[in-house]
């Protein structure tokens, strides 16, 4: 994501004419499906490998743009995408929802509720489980893995406990309790295909999930069947 000053003067537009979006709906997109690359203060999320959208849109604040256009400037990044960031992420009124929340909700000194996106992930599990499902939230998992099953940055975890998985080296493992602490503690050690590496290791470094929160992570992810 770059200045709107920029992205205006070069005619930039292959998304097509953003229109309404839902800000509520496009909160919890942003988190499940943008969360993990990109810092935005009001959706509590502190991905590093994209831009900082409160620092990307501050001046643009700052010289008066308005909503709408920094929604469209937003929409077609969405579509163009380039470098790490897959294009269509997100698609149609989705698209436009993550538009008008960014637009609505970025680089706001102080955001009202409507920014706030809740991090409730279904009804409080009891156990260890429950420690997962708050350490899913807390680090930030839920910016790359769903709980549903639908694709973005990194594979669901609906139903991954158990599932044989191919890597990019070819080989096909099973996801159980050794390489899943594999994965959570050395994020770029197998990289399931189809995905690639560096993005979890942005945010999750090498070795800072202990033994015992990576144990408790994976009970959650056992649950999701």
């Amino acid at each position: 994501m770059i200045c709107v000053t920029a992205l205006l003067a070069a005619g930039c537009g292959t998304g097509g004419i953003a229109k309404g979006g839902d800000p509520g709906k496009g909160g919890t997109l942003f988190v499940q499906k943008c969360g993990s690359c990109h810092t935005l203060s009001a959706a509590q999320t502190k991905g590093a490998v994209g831009p900082n959208l409160d620092d990307a849109f501050a001046s643009d604040r700052g010289q008066g743009y308005k909503d709408s256009t920094i929604q469209q400037v937003v929409r077609d990044q969405i579509e163009i995408a380039g470098g790490r960031m897959p294009a269509n992420l997100v698609t149609g009124s989705s698209a436009d929802d993550v538009a008008a929340y960014v637009a609505a909700c970025a680089a706001i000194e102080n955001p009202g509720s409507s920014c706030h996106v809740s991090a409730a992930v279904g009804p409080a599990l009891p156990g260890l489980a429950g420690k997962g499902q708050k350490l899913y939230v807390s680090l930030g998992c839920q910016g790359c893995h769903t709980t549903d099953g639908s694709k973005s940055t990194g594979p669901s975890f609906k139903g991954l406990y158990g599932r044989r998985t191919k890597l990019t080296n070819g080989q096909t493992v099973t996801a159980n309790m050794a390489y899943l602490l594999d994965s959570i503690r050395d994020p770029d050690k197998q990289i399931v295909q189809g995905y690639s590496p560096g993005i979890m290791s942005s945010a999750i470094k090498p070795g800072s999930v202990s033994t015992a929160d990576a144990k408790a992570l994976i009970a959650f992810i056992k649950t999701l069947k």
